[in-house]
């Protein structure tokens, strides 16, 4: 069904234009480009709901650019998965509030303008990524999401802020070969780009350079994902970057290998032609390996920042390991884990990039005692660590049940073990910070003389941290909205 012309389009255009446009309309002022980025999000975010609410109503729906139908021509897709927007879209919208106070301080002033181009376009490029229907603008978005996101880590011109963006680049640069070459070699065995076009091709093509291919695939966006032992670029720039963008980084950019991956499975599992038994087997024990080594890396550190980006490590195994196990419950865990992990890492990155900036100060150590100088910061903070954990009734709580389901459901007891023994390390570290925050006695009694943030950056993380608790208590929700869509996904195996 090819219908909605303009919007799915637009999604896209608009962003990009605007991102481009920046400067030009800033002319160096950072007033006009912050209001000018949170105009663009805003007129975004109203574009996203239009469509979520469309393709609950409808189901899937497509948008061919410039009327050239597949394979000639470039097809926008919209199916349950791509509502990973709202995520994007509403993190996006956040980042650019909080920025606002925040950049002042962090990122010398002629930067600023540059810095809300480059975020645009990183939001934008993970929209792209989430609604293009062929391969070929899919490696393109995740180049322009992968460039942008290396500046944003050195934005601030620190030394140590670019070579944590060299390693990421470095490491960006691997993936993103190994994608390219996989993307050619399947338009070598089918002559197509587009997704759906590929996977009605596939059938009677040669093994052993299609499971190159899938292999290849799946191994570029397990490095854009960060799963161990993969994971070497991630730690030095998630806890480097200016707090706003630590927050898209961990929230949503690594989130797009697993998109990438949604991707790659619906042409497999839709052609039939290639058995993913092998490569599921491999994401299941890399995603209970990364579970539990993101976890025991992050409880030895004492810089804020660096434990909450290994953390991301850890909960990026959760969702790789539900995919993994090719379970109804599996992937429903996993896909609904995107969405609430964003929300949940956003509120700890947010809530720690307040303290910061507040206090000067990013190790527990010195931190201590900073909950009763900053109690609401340190509240949300709080509600984020027992979101993360999977206690109920939080936003982490649902997903991860529904992955350890998934786990019996396939007859894998021992991933659901992994899960449980991963949550109870997570449990150890945030209770390390929480304790520091409000037990413990200040190392520096002028801890206890800061105030809370701006409005600009505690109403983000407070709106954030409430969000936590309402995806918990209305967690149905999601799991009910995304479940066709993974229906459809394991329809082939014969419903997971």
């Amino acid at each position: 069904m090819i219908t909605w012309p303009p919007l799915l389009a637009l999604l896209i255009a608009v962003p990009m234009t605007s991102a481009v446009l920046t400067p030009a309309i800033a002319r160096g002022s950072a007033r006009r480009a912050f209001w000018w980025a949170l105009a663009v999000m805003s007129v975004a975010s109203i574009i996203a709901a239009m469509l979520i609410i469309r393709v609950s109503h409808e189901g899937p729906f497509s948008y061919v650019v410039g009327g050239w139908v597949a394979p000639y021509g470039i097809e926008l897709r919209f199916d349950e998965f791509s509502a990973a927007i709202a995520i994007i879209c509403l993190l996006g919208t956040l980042a650019i509030i909080f920025s606002k106070e925040y950049v002042t301080h962090a990122i010398a002033e002629p930067r600023i303008p540059y810095y809300y181009t480059l975020l645009l376009l990183n939001l934008m490029a993970m929209i792209g990524f989430t609604v293009t229907g062929d391969l070929f603008n899919l490696f393109v978005f995740m180049e322009i999401l992968s460039l942008s996101g290396y500046a944003l880590v050195a934005v601030s011109g620190e030394r140590i802020a670019e070579m944590a963006a060299f390693k990421y680049l470095v490491m960006g640069a691997v993936s993103s070969l190994l994608v390219l070459f996989s993307i050619g070699l399947l338009y070598a065995l089918t002559g197509s780009l587009n997704m759906a076009d590929v996977a009605e091709r596939l059938d009677g093509a040669a093994a052993a350079p299609l499971a190159v291919a899938f292999a290849c695939i799946t191994l570029g966006f397990m490095v854009k994902s960060a799963v161990f032992p993969l994971h070497v670029w991630l730690p030095d720039a998630h806890a480097i970057a200016p707090s706003p963008i630590s927050a898209v980084l961990s929230g949503l950019v690594v989130k797009v290998g697993i998109i990438g991956m949604l991707r790659v499975y619906q042409i497999a599992y839709s052609s039939g032609a290639v058995d993913m038994t092998g490569l599921n087997t491999v994401l299941m024990w890399l995603g209970a390996i990364s579970i539990v080594m993101g976890a025991f890396f992050a409880v030895f550190q004492d810089d804020i920042k660096l434990m909450l980006a290994y953390s991301t490590i850890s909960n990026i195994g959760y969702i790789v390991m539900g995919l993994g196990l090719a379970s109804t419950y599996g992937v429903i865990g996993a896909s609904v884990h995107v969405f609430n992990h964003a929300l949940i890492k956003a509120t700890l990155f947010l809530g720690a990039g307040a303290i910061i900036h507040q206090t000067g100060k990013r190790t527990l150590s010195d931190l201590a005692g900073v909950g009763r100088a900053m109690p609401f910061t340190v509240a949300a903070i709080s509600i984020g660590a027992i979101s993360i954990v999977g206690i109920p009734p939080t936003a982490g709580f649902l997903c991860k049940w529904y992955i350890a389901l998934g786990a019996m459901q396939a007859g894998r007891p021992f991933f659901a073990f992994a899960l449980v023994f991963g949550a109870l390390f997570i449990f150890i570290y945030y209770i390390r910070m929480v304790n520091a925050f409000y037990f413990q006695k200040p190392k520096d009694p002028s801890i206890l003389e800061v105030h809370e943030a701006p409005a600009t950056m505690l109403g983000p993380t407070l709106l954030l941290a409430a969000l936590c608790l309402v995806m918990g208590v209305f967690g149905r929700l999601p799991l009910s909205f995304i479940e066709p869509a993974v229906n459809r996904l394991l329809a082939p195996l014969g419903g997971g």
